[in-house]
């Protein structure tokens, strides 16, 4: 029974804890903001790349039967994919936890 009475403290204590919403600094909000648009753009401009250039190492494995090359390539496209995936996911959440 005192497992759950601490338990239950800690979770009291947690709630009291403020939860502030976020505020643009007021100097160099702007520039940050672009910092970090231009770091986005950046990173799906590589996760395209990188599917794109894994889709011409896989047609070139294939093509000269070279099948390292081949399963290199499939690599990378489902390594973009995945992180295609993550990239659509993490900016939603991020917006979601910033109050957005």
């Amino acid at each position: 029974m005192e497992g759950a009475m601490s338990a239950h403290s800690v979770i009291d204590w947690l709630v009291q804890i403020p939860n502030p919403t976020p505020v643009q600094p007021e100097v160099g909000g702007d520039k940050i903001l672009g910092l970090l648009n231009n770091v986005k753009w950046g990173a799906g401009v590589a996760l395209v790349a990188g599917f794109f250039i894994g889709l011409i190492v896989w047609v070139g494995g294939r093509w000269v039967d070279h099948h390292r090359a081949g399963k290199v390539g499939v690599v990378m496209m489902l390594c973009a994919i995945a992180g295609a995936i993550l990239y659509g996911i993490g900016w939603s959440l991020i917006n979601s936890f910033a109050g957005s």
